[in-house]
């Protein structure tokens, strides 16, 4: 049975609606991004660590590694911002230009964790929402001491 043209024209847009919803529900939210990253100035950098941050944190409780970033969350949230104050970077890749703390949490046996502690320059994902939604890539600055 053939479907009239205007039916087939129809379904063919909704699938391909259907399509880009599928491969863009596996994008974190900017505010997952924030639970799962973000480390608030509000404290020192030497006082978080990674066994508490990594039991603490739902999501987090079964990854061997994890990485966090030590920043004002003002500062990630405008990472997608382009020259144009009123417009967004979407599905684009934008390094920061200033080098940010990172704290990261590699776990060893009985569920330790260890820590690496350093300055990078960060490569972050913009969604096609405007927001960070991933780290991509990182060059080490320098190592900080704890």
């Amino acid at each position: 049975m053939a479907f009239p043209l205007g039916i087939q024209g129809t379904v063919l847009a909704l699938l391909c609606i259907l399509g880009r919803l599928l491969a863009h529900s596996k994008n974190v939210s900017w505010r997952e991004f924030m639970e799962q990253h973000h480390l608030s100035p509000s404290r020192e950098f030497k006082e978080y660590k990674c066994d508490i941050l990594m039991r603490e944190k739902e999501a987090l409780k079964n990854k061997i590694s994890h990485m966090f970033i030590y920043v004002s969350w003002y500062k990630i949230e405008h990472v997608c911002i382009s020259d144009s104050w009123n417009d967004r970077y979407r599905n684009a890749y934008i390094w920061v230009q200033n080098a940010l703390k990172v704290l990261k949490c590699h776990r060893e046996k009985y569920n330790k964790y260890i820590e690496s502690r350093s300055l990078n320059y960060i490569e972050f994902h913009c969604s096609m929402d405007g927001y960070v939604d991933s780290i991509e890539d990182l060059k080490m600055v320098e190592p900080i001491s704890s």
